[in-house]
């Protein structure tokens, strides 16, 4: 690359003092810090708690050598996390509240966005982290003076200082606890080192110092964000273009100083990477699954709509990072074209002029615009994913602009001077609120309203001030806005986390402009009837308003049940209420502990959302924690307050009625806990805890919202009815059991004959007739109420017949009104197996019960003799009474003469799933009875049953025969059997 120029200074001609010159860097930093720290105690953006969240994770994995966990994110953010544990580190050495929420957050499971207590607490440790990131940045931007000084000289080194340390839009994400600053400052830093690495005059053994640090700094950025690894071949392609440019060595010579400064560069980023990153010391696997899985999400969709140029949308398409870039950046940047162009100019008059900092400028300028093309085909778009190039822009109109007042300084620097005062005034208008800034010169924060979405949670924050200092019983008072991590901090009342809470009960509410650009028609619904009683104003635009509301509706509180529900003795639930909106399920409930639980207790929570058959269409399982996500053996209380659970429904599922479950999992045994209600006893082992009802939605789902695995495109009755696709068929079934299988239905036009049914065939190879196996309706919602554009999945359990003789098949559907719609659909290739089955046998000692599902015949002995630790075998005989059903599976009880259970022996009848055994098939179920090494001896007897695999609830039993030795129960038989144990 081209050497500095060697024309003076205007700073060195003036014979400016030494001393200004060794102070600049100390002013450049401070200029640079103060107003990078205007954000804390003012404002909070959402990703910022999450990012202290984050940060404290990772403390905590390193400081147990838990090298694995401090994989916290896929960004991966790593940098983030160091220096957020570092500030968090500080603050706990300095203040006792730092402490105090720091050991509340470590008692937390997950952080959650309905977690607001937790807000507050993340919100006392985000100022270490900020700091520390300021800092960073700060001394980033040091860093950069010196570099630009050493490719462009002190004026140039100057200008760059004051334009990096106040440029708002960079100061405004530089001081928060996030990636994009810090990768904003390491991708700068590593070019503009890697440019001062490949200067003639630095040229040979001095090169490798500088190489080795651009490497290094390179390391850091992707350790930052991923989209940096542009660096890799945007380096790569500077290394080789200088090799290009040196005509003056043999090829050979280039080829291996090409390599030397390859090898070094990426020695450096790499040895950085692994040093920083512990978790890639145990799993890289994990790490590369990780951080690509993010990046190919990031490529592929957006999770929440966004606003551009009056549009709501996912994706904004290649448009959206031009028009950033005009509203983003100051106008210096853009009045810089001018003089570039002016020196363009000269250039050209007169090639012999010095072409000082050409190609450094020209390396800035290609990252600019690579970094750009290859972030712009991800969906998920916003306008702090510029920041990297924002820098690399600045430093390139600083040199521009300092290079253009060397050629008449006398003009030139009153020029220069009034360019650098208009950049700082950009700053001072916007320096409490520098997120709000955008470019004057296309009209400002007046025009951006339009283009770019308004406001990242400032103007929530400044509401939630304002009504702390202002409003006198706010302590018991409730404010709602859309974003909770930004009002929970700076409101002392109950924050409501919108889409949870009623809106109705808030005291009060804050709308933001952020709010209006995504939902305009709604404006005057979400304000009706509320009063309004402040304006936030900032950057030159209302950014956010106060309402009170003159008549807040009570809270909701889940009603308390008229008798607890008792799961195991281990865990009760004393309150329940449900209720569903916009596809999504709401429960909300209260637990209470029977006793102060231990440490290390841990139970799972399993909601299960089932349609009449069993299909389940949504479930959750997750640790049951109280409120705050904490595990029962930190809850303050033996009794939670309100917990909320959230399940999303799918969009097409039909109209109808749908089961709510409950079932509680000790995560040690993986068991579910038997269910009590009061004084009714034993109820399974899943709580029925209520029904929903789905209605069809106001407008019919379109068809592109339903996620189908397996796409057919068939249509019938003249294109009025449309498979569009199924979901998996299992590659292999067992005859007698059922196929689940998920269809995906639409009616593109006209309408629908009510009661279509769906007939299911197997054709077990070409040119045979399909064997029609099962015929139902097409829908649990009647064909004659679909719509034009209806989109529905169904759901269908497709019961085997029994005899099927094994073999690969083809499936095979099709609609039917009494009379086959057209040709059936093939859906796939399935094997059926099958078993041996046996319907006839010979029971040595008969005893007949009926289990309503299954009989049991009766048993092989009626006496048993073993000695303590042996293993008995037994031999019971059952019949199933029709096919199909549910699994059921066999309890056996050994009991003393005090009927206490002494062992326990449950098992599926003869090793097999009751669901796939024919109507009158018999089942010869062989069974040990594992003796307790410790058994007394003395005479013992079985007590035998049946109960549901799913919900755990006993069949009732029937007796048609003498009770004899044995005893029939309501839900049990005790069997004519004794087992005799004897003295070892």
């Amino acid at each position: 690359m081209a050497g500095r120029a060697k024309i003076s200074d205007g700073m060195e001609r003036r014979n400016a003092p030494k001393w200004l010159f060794q102070l600049f860097p100390v002013l450049i930093f401070v200029l640079a810090l103060l107003p990078r720290l205007v954000a804390i105690d003012r404002y909070i953006t959402p990703d910022e708690s999450i990012w202290v969240y984050r940060s404290l994770q990772f403390r905590e994995a390193l400081f147990d050598g838990r090298w694995a966990d401090t994989l916290i994110a896929g960004h991966p953010g790593v940098t983030t996390t160091w220096l957020g544990a570092a500030g968090m580190t500080v603050q706990l050495w300095l203040t006792g509240s730092a402490r105090e929420s720091y050991d509340w957050l470590t008692r937390m499971a997950t952080l959650t966005p309905d977690n607001v207590e937790a807000f507050r607490h993340l919100a006392v440790l985000l100022t270490g982290g900020r700091v520390a990131v300021a800092l960073v940045n700060s001394l980033g931007i040091v860093a950069a003076c010196f570099l630009a000084r050493h490719l462009w000289g002190r004026r140039a080194a100057a200008v760059v200082g004051l334009f990096l340390a106040l440029d708002p839009f960079l100061v405004g994400l530089s001081g928060l606890l996030h990636v994009d600053g810090l990768s904003a400052t390491f991708v700068t830093l590593s070019l503009l080192t890697l440019a001062g690495g490949l200067m003639p005059d630095v040229a040979g053994k001095r090169a490798w110092p500088w190489l080795a640090a651009a490497g290094a700094l390179a390391g850091l950025a992707v350790l930052t964000k991923t989209p940096t690894l542009l660096l890799l071949p945007v380096s790569g392609l500077a290394m080789l273009w200088v090799r290009l440019r040196d005509s003056g060595r043999p090829t050979m010579a280039r080829v291996a100083a090409l390599l030397r400064n390859g090898i070094t560069w990426g020695a450096a980023c790499l040895v950085v990477i692994l040093a920083l990153y512990p978790a890639l010391w145990v799993s890289p696997a994990a790490v590369l699954a990780t951080v690509g899985g993010s990046a190919n999400r990031h490529l592929e969709e957006a999770l929440r709509e966004t606003f551009f140029l009056g549009r709501v949308a996912f994706d904004h398409g290649p448009l959206f990072y031009p028009v950033t870039l005009l509203w983003r950046l100051g106008p210096v940047v853009w009045l810089a074209l001018f003089p570039a162009a002016a020196l363009l100019i000269d250039r050209r008059k007169d090639r012999r002029k010095a072409n000082s900092g050409a190609c450094p400028i020209l390396l800035l300028l290609v990252w600019a615009v690579l970094f750009l093309v290859a972030i712009t085909p991800a969906a998920k778009k916003f306008d702090r994913y510029i920041l990297p190039v924002v820098p690399a822009l600045l430093v390139a109109a600083a040199v521009v602009w300092a290079k253009w007042a060397g050629r008449d300084w006398r003009i030139g620097r009153r020029v220069l001077m009034l360019a650098i005062l208009g950049h700082v005034a950009y700053w001072l208008v916007y320096a409490a609120y520098p997120l709000a800034a955008y470019n004057p010169l296309v009209g400002g924060p007046r025009t951006a309203v339009a283009v770019l979405p308004a406001g990242w949670g400032e103007g929530i924050g400044a509401g939630g001030r304002w009504l702390t200092q202002t409003q006198p019983a706010v302590e018991s008072e409730r404010a709602i806005a859309g974003i909770v991590p930004a009002l929970a901090p700076f409101f002392t009342g109950t924050t409501l986390v919108d889409g949870l809470d009623d809106p109705e009960s808030a005291d009060y509410a804050i709308v933001t402009l952020g709010g209006r650009q995504l939902n305009p028609a709604d404006w005057d619904d979400q304000t009706r009837g509320l009063e309004l009683i402040h304006t936030v104003q900032f950057g030159g635009l209302d950014q956010a308003w106060v309402y009170r509301n003159p008549s807040p509706a009570a809270a909701a509180m889940p009603p308390v049940l008229a008798a607890p529900v008792s799961f195991g003795d281990r865990i009760d639930l004393t309150a329940y209420s449900q209720a569903i909106a916009d596809d999504v399920v709401t429960l909300a409930v209260r637990w209470r502990l029977p006793a102060p639980a231990p440490p290390d207790f841990r139970l799972l929570l399993r909601i299960v959302v089932a349609d009449e058959y069993g299909n389940v269409w949504t479930s959750l399982e997750t640790d049951l924690l109280n409120e705050f996500h904490f595990y029962p053996g930190d809850w303050p209380a033996v009794e939670t307050g309100v917990v909320r659970y959230l399940l999303e429904l799918p969009p097409g599922i039909p109209p109808a009625s749908y089961q709510i479950a409950l079932s509680v999992i000790d995560a040690q045994t993986a068991g579910r806990l038997p269910v009590h209600v009061g004084e009714e006893g034993f109820q399974g082992v899943a709580f029925k805890a209520g029904e929903i009802t789905v209605s069809p939605p106001e407008q019919v789902i379109s068809a592109s919202r339903l996620q189908v695995p397996h796409f057919v495109e068939t249509s019938w009755l003249d294109g009025q009815l449309r498979l569009l696709g199924h979901g998996e068929i299992p590659p292999e079934a067992l005859a007698g059991g059922e196929l689940t299988v998920d269809l995906f239905w639409h009616v593109p036009e006209g309408s629908l004959s009510a009661g279509l049914n769906l007939a299911w065939g197997l054709r077990q190879s070409e040119g045979e007739e399909t064997r029609i196996i099962h015929l139902g309706p097409l829908s649990r919602y009647d064909t004659g109420l679909w719509r034009v554009g209806e989109t529905i999945q169904e759901k269908y359990r497709v019961p085997l017949p029994p005899d099927l003789l094994p073999g690969r098949y083809t499936l095979m559907v099709g609609p039917t009104d009494g009379s086959p719609l057209g040709e059936s659909q093939t859906l796939g290739e399935i094997q059926i197996n099958n078993i041996d089955r046996l319907y006839e046998v010979d029971v040595p000692v008969s005893y007949l019960v009926s289990f309503s599902a299954l009989d049991l015949l009766g048993l092989d002995t009626t006496e048993l003799s073993a000695r303590p630790g042996e293993s008995p075998e037994l031999t019971l005989f059952w019949r199933k009474y029709a096919a199909h059903g549910e699994v059921f599976t066999v309890f056996v009880h050994l009991l003393d003469d005090d009927d206490n259970i002494v062992q326990v022996a449950d098992h599926w009848p003869g090793g097999l799933p009751t669901d796939i055994l024919d109507a009158g098939q018999i089942v010869i179920d062989r069974f040990p009875i594992p003796l307790p090494p410790d058994l007394s001896p003395g005479d013992y007897r079985l007590r035998v049953g049946l109960y549901s695999a799913e919900s755990g609830a006993r069949l009732p039993a029937y007796s048609f025969v003498e009770s004899g030795d044995g005893f029939v129960g309501e839900d049990y038989v005790i069997l004519p059997l004794v087992i005799r144990v004897t003295s070892p």
